[in-house]
């Protein structure tokens, strides 16, 4: 018991190190801490939950492998999210590859993914519609304005935590937010009668 008080209070520079000289137990406890921000940066390049888990599943594989790599402890979040998004990135560019293939063939990959029943078929459409609205728009945002918004409104982050997990100042990380909240409004309503 006081073992797990001790590594819930223990820094992430010291856990960090324990992980570098092969702990286990201490690269189980970083898991536990930052597995959401993998997983939100992973799916702020997907935009798909599943390739977001694996994502996050390989990110850490990796940071485990090459966690004597790291030389500054106190930059792990950093290193990371760098992992996450580098390898949210190929799978994106795979993905993107083989459903231009798939489309090319003539299948429809769409149609054959999302079989689901649902009671009301018009709120699931409308369900549906509104998350690809929002998905489309996430993704018209650059490659470190999109994790920051998915960080603060998904996983409820300050601007201090993103900046360490981006590599950006607090103050950046405000600047990216406020663009991307007049980018995202004019994206999804624009004619201002929505999300006044």
């Amino acid at each position: 018991m006081q073992e797990a008080k001790e590594q819930t209070a223990a820094s992430v520079e010291q856990l960090a190190e324990r992980a570098r000289q092969r702990d286990a137990e201490a690269f189980a406890e970083l898991i536990r801490r930052y597995e959401r921000v993998v997983l939100s940066v992973a799916f702020s390049v997907t935009g798909d939950s599943d390739a977001a888990g694996d994502v996050a599943q390989e990110t850490f594989l990796r940071a485990w492998q090459r966690i004597g790599e790291l030389k500054e402890p106190a930059r792990l979040v950093t290193w990371l999210c760098g992992i996450a998004r580098n390898l949210a990135i190929d799978l994106h560019r795979r993905r993107k590859h083989m459903k231009g293939a798939v489309d090319s063939a003539g299948i429809d990959a769409a149609g054959l993914a999302d079989n689901r029943w649902n009671a009301d078929p018009l709120d699931h459409l409308d369900r549906k519609e509104r998350h690809a609205q929002v998905a489309a728009a996430l993704q018209s945002l650059d490659d470190l304005t999109r994790p920051a918004v998915i960080l603060r409104y998904y996983e409820g982050l300050g601007s201090k935590e993103i900046g360490q997990a981006l590599g950006l100042s607090p103050a950046a990380v405000d600047m990216r937010l406020s663009r991307a909240r007049q980018q995202l409004k004019k994206l999804l309503d624009p004619q201002g009668s929505m999300l006044a």
